[in-house]
């Protein structure tokens, strides 16, 4: 069997209430950048790294990567966060500002719903999970951590325990589904 450690990234200056502008590059709050070397200091030497694309995973992977210099560390695009509201129409919003589009989203639920063409439906959502996981269990490392975001979490455990489901199921179950924190670590096996 095949382990697997997600990590949420650790705080970013969004998750701390701050504006963002452009959601790929949202750095670390201070407090994101000690829960990284937190998170480095409780994970044994992996046989490989993976992280998002986004600013704020590979910042939490960093300290990480300097621990274990030798480890390979490879950039999935598929593990990126779930981008529902478009990204456009964030710049220069607070979450507490998105909030009500947030909330009109999940009360909606509708999983081909797309907000705008630089956003992803929730069915693209569960696509790439999918193809994430199927990746996953191609590959011959037996420890294998992931520097990801909340959402793609939370929704890959849905699609991991109950594979199969349609997605409208997923996105129901998905509002029942536990936190994660940042800098959470959750583990997976896989065949």
């Amino acid at each position: 069997m095949k382990k697997i450690w997600l990590i949420r990234h650790g705080e970013s200056t969004a998750n701390a209430g701050a504006a963002t502008e452009d959601h790929r590059t949202i750095p670390l709050s201070p407090l994101g950048e000690e829960q990284a070397k937190a998170v480095s200091l409780i994970v044994p030497r992996p046989d490989l790294i993976i992280t998002s694309p986004y600013a704020r995973a590979r910042q939490t992977a960093a300290p990480l990567c300097r621990l274990y210099p030798d480890v390979p560390v490879e950039v999935w695009p598929s593990v990126h966060e779930f981008v529902y509201l478009s990204p456009r129409t964030c710049v220069g919003t607070t979450s507490a500002q998105r909030r009500p589009r947030v909330i009109a989203y999940w009360r909606n639920l509708n999983p081909d719903y797309v907000d705008a063409g630089d956003a992803e439906s929730y069915r693209d959502l569960v696509s790439r999970i999918t193809e994430t996981l199927s990746a996953l269990e191609k590959r011959r490392e037996h420890f294998i951590v992931i520097f990801t975001h909340a959402q793609f979490i939370r929704n890959l455990l849905l699609v991991r325990h109950e594979p199969g489901l349609a997605a409208a199921a997923y996105m129901h179950r998905f509002l029942h589904s536990p936190a994660i924190k940042n800098g959470q670590i959750v583990e997976i096996t896989l065949p």
